[in-house]
């Protein structure tokens, strides 16, 4: 009578890859050879999600038994490989702890573009520790900003409201717009969130807006007619009005200043 697997493999898992599997396991145990503790990725990735830098530091500098896995053959791609799973793992981590999706998706997407630009090992090994410190600085932003106030805390509208905010910071917003695409009266959602949030609507969108600005300064060639149209600001000059009264700068000198040199 032929054998049935109680478990039998997906269609898009081979019997070859299965075989890896099982002979990978048995010439660990029999080495002896572990991966690194689960518990010490879980420091890792919680340091991050809390913003808690020092943590974050301690656990990247302590001592642990097993090594890494083996993800490819070749020792460049390997390390590749390891530093995008750490990307995916440090990326989820920080929405956890409050950094918006859209913001730490795209900031994940960079940064494996980044590592696949990456030629040699020493490089990629630097980035992946740089990667982690962003993103527990970023959740450590926000949980200053926010006075305690966990992400479990938010209103469910709020969030829906900012996430919309966010992906459409490259134009012109109203509350209307905002209130009509999620349903809510308007009155409701701008007493809701100046309640939650302590500022405005209105401001809150002023502030996105020269926080992009500022990134756009920092890391891009646009002229700054280009940023004002690409941000919804009826000109040049009332971009740089709202700038200067929020960073203390004008366009110019923040550019100047912090702008990368090519």
């Amino acid at each position: 009578m032929k054998k049935t697997s109680s478990s039998p493999l997906h269609p898009f898992i081979s019997e070859h890859t299965m075989k890896k599997f099982s002979d990978l396991l048995f010439t660990n145990r029999e080495l002896g050879i572990a991966h690194n503790p689960y518990d010490q990725e879980l420091r890792e990735m919680t340091s991050i999600e809390q913003g808690d830098l020092d943590t974050l530091y301690k656990s990247l500098h302590e001592d642990y038994p097993g090594k890494v896995g083996c993800l490819a053959k070749d020792d460049l791609r390997n390390v590749k490989n390891l530093a995008i799973v750490n990307v995916t793992l440090a990326c989820r981590a920080a929405i956890r702890g409050g950094v918006m999706p859209e913001i730490s998706f795209s900031l994940s997407d960079a940064l494996i573009q980044s590592v696949e630009e990456c030629t040699d090992i020493e490089t990629v090994y630097q980035l992946m520790t740089a990667l982690k410190y962003q993103y527990a600085r970023m959740v450590s932003e926000i949980k200053n900003s926010r006075n305690g106030k966990t992400a479990r805390d938010e209103n469910y509208h709020i969030k829906r409201c900012k996430d919309y905010i966010f992906t459409h910071l490259h134009g012109k917003l109203t509350l209307t717009q905002i209130a009509d695409a999620l349903s809510l009266n308007a009155s409701y959602l701008s007493d809701l969130f100046h309640h939650c949030e302590g500022v405005s609507i209105t401001e809150f969108i002023r502030n996105e807006k020269i926080n992009l600005a500022q990134n756009l300064l920092i890391y891009s060639d646009y002229s700054y007619s280009e940023i004002a149209a690409y941000l919804g600001f009826a000109s040049q000059s009332h971009l740089g009005s709202q700038f200067k009264k929020t960073v203390g700068m004008t366009l110019r000198e923040y550019r100047e200043i912090y702008g990368v040199k090519k």
